[in-house]
């Protein structure tokens, strides 16, 4: 938990993702739903669609429901950028649109062999992370 924060469950949320255990960052966004205030709503419900796309991706070798899931949460971060919460959506926006961009280009239907595991590990290395705007006084 981020000292000072008032949403424990986000952070620990954010915290799982940036480690890149999107499973559980999926499961935690989903509860710190319940509990966000109308501000971060937005933000946890977009976060929660990323974790889950990146946990089919990176996990189950889904394609297409991750390119509509980060789709989705695109459309949600374009409306709620530059920040929310002393998150830095602007970037996290930035860096989910190359990731699906990615994914887009791979080819349909492609789920073993050596390309497609050096496929999976490139993608998993640029997988996005949520970045705090001020560390030392954001305040979620």
């Amino acid at each position: 938990m981020a000292a000072g924060s008032d949403t424990p469950d986000l952070d620990e949320a954010i915290a799982a993702f940036n480690r890149g255990d999107y499973f559980a960052a999926a499961e935690l966004f989903e509860g710190a739903l319940a509990g966000a205030g109308e501000e971060l709503r937005g933000v946890a419900g977009a976060l929660n669609q990323i974790s889950a796309a990146l946990h089919l991706r990176f996990e189950r070798g889904g394609r297409q429901a991750a390119v509509n899931l980060l789709s989705q949460a695109m459309l949600a971060l374009d409306d709620l950028k530059p920040a929310r919460g002393g998150l830095d959506l602007e970037r996290l926006y930035a860096e989910v649109s190359a990731l699906n961009d990615d994914i887009r280009a791979s080819p349909r239907g492609e789920h073993d062999g050596l390309k497609y595991r050096a496929r999976i590990f490139l993608e998993r290395r640029r997988a996005p992370k949520i970045n705090r705007l001020d560390i030392g006084r954001a305040k979620l």
